[in-house]
C-alpha cells in the first residue's frame, strides 16, 4: 500500500500504525488528537527547538518509556506533499546504523523541506502558466545540467526576473517555449525575447494534456524531484524561491493538470535566424509579439 492508501485507512484520532517492522526507527503514521495526518518517531533523545511552520504543526512530547516528536499536516491542500514527506523521511533513514541517530536525522531532513510547507494560497497559475513553468523546468532538468550542471543551471535561470532571456550562461543564452501537441507555432511576446548580440537557443517543448489519472508530468512532483536533486541546502532554497516568483506553491491543484512530453527540439539563434529585433522596426513602433512557424525554420534545429 502506498503511504496515501494507508492514511486514507485511518478513520480515528490518535490512532497510530509502525510504517513498517524492518525499519531501525520506530516511525509511526496516523491521525493526531485532532484528526489531521501526522507521522512521529518514538525514541530516547534529547528535544531541541523544532519550529513548525503555517502548514506543519511540530510537537514533541515525554512519556515514561519514550520521547516523540510528531509533525502534523495543518492544510489538507497541500496533503500530496506531506505524503512525500512522510515517504522521504522514512526512506532516508533506512540506512542509519543505530536508532539514537534517528532524531537528528529527522529533525535534519524537516528542515530540508520546511520551506515547502506553507499555507495553500488560492491564487493558481492557469494552464498555459503551468505548461510554460513545465518547459523550463524540463530544459533545466534534461538539457542545461548535462552541459554546465545543476548548480550553475540554476543560477542561469531567470524565472520571472525582469530580464528578457529564460536562460544565460556563458556568453549564450536559451528561451523556452511550450506548446500543445499538434501546434506549428510559438508565439513571441516581446522584441527583445530573441535580440541579443550573441548566439543563443530557441527550445521548443511539446505537451499533450492528459487524463488525471494517466502517469505523467505534474508541476507538483517535476517540482519536487528537482528540488531534491540539489545536494546543498542553500541550492534548494534558491530553486524554491525561483519557482516561488513564478506564482508557484505546492497545492494539490495541480495534480490534475497531467502532461506527456511528445518531443523536445531545439533551434539556433543566430544572425539568419527569422525574428523581429528593435532595429528592424520604424522608430515610431516600440511593442511586438508575433508567432514562428516550426515548419519553416527546421534548417536551424540542432540535432543531437
Amino acid at each position: 500500500m502506498t503511504i496515501k492508501e494507508r492514511f486514507d485507512n485511518f478513520t480515528k484520532p490518535a490512532y497510530y500504525s509502525r510504517v513498517d517492522n524492518e525499519h531501525i526507527l520506530e516511525m509511526y503514521i496516523g491521525l493526531d488528537e485532532n484528526g489531521r495526518k501526522s507521522i512521529e518517531l518514538r525514541s530516547a533523545f534529547n528535544p531541541r527547538k523544532v519550529n513548525g511552520t503555517s502548514a506543519i504543526e511540530v510537537n514533541q512530547y515525554d512519556n515514561q518509556k519514550y520521547k516523540t516528536i510528531r509533525f502534523s499536516l495543518t492544510d489538507e491542500e497541500i496533503s500530496g506533499l506531506f505524503y512525500t514527506f512522510c515517504e522521504d523521511l522514512i526512506e532516508q533513514t533506512r540506512s542509519i546504523q543505530h536508532n539514537s541517530e534517528g532524531y537528528n536525522a529527522i529533525v535534519l531532513r524537516f528542515h530540508q523541506w520546511k520551506k515547502m510547507f506553507v499555507s495553500s494560497k488560492k491564487d493558481f497559475l492557469n494552464e498555459a502558466q503551468i505548461m510554460g513553468l513545465i518547459g523550463e523546468l524540463l530544459f533545466l532538468k534534461d538539457q542545461l545540467r548535462n552541459r554546465i550542471g545543476l548548480s550553475e543551471a540554476l543560477r542561469s535561470w531567470s524565472g520571472q526576473e525582469l530580464t528578457h532571456k529564460d536562460f544565460s550562461y556563458g556568453n549564450t543564452w536559451t528561451e523556452v517555449k511550450t506548446i500543445r501537441r499538434g501546434s506549428q507555432a510559438v508565439r513571441i511576446s516581446s522584441l527583445e525575447q530573441l535580440d541579443s548580440e550573441h548566439d543563443g537557443e530557441l527550445a521548443v517543448y511539446a505537451l499533450e494534456k492528459m487524463s488525471a489519472e494517466y502517469n505523467g508530468i505534474t508541476l507538483n512532483k517535476l517540482i519536487v524531484d528537482i528540488r531534491n536533486l540539489f545536494s546543498d541546502n542553500d541550492d534548494r532554497d534558491l530553486f524554491m524561491s525561483k519557482v516561488a516568483l513564478q506564482g508557484y506553491e505546492y497545492n494539490n491543484f495541480y495534480n490534475d493538470f497531467v502532461f506527456e512530453k511528445i518531443y523536445n527540439k531545439n533551434f539556433k539563434v543566430d544572425k539568419n535566424f527569422p525574428r523581429l529585433t528593435p532595429n528592424d522596426l520604424p522608430e515610431a513602433v516600440v511593442k511586438a509579439i508575433y508567432d514562428i512557424d516550426l515548419n519553416k525554420i527546421s534548417e536551424f534545429e540542432v540535432l543531437e
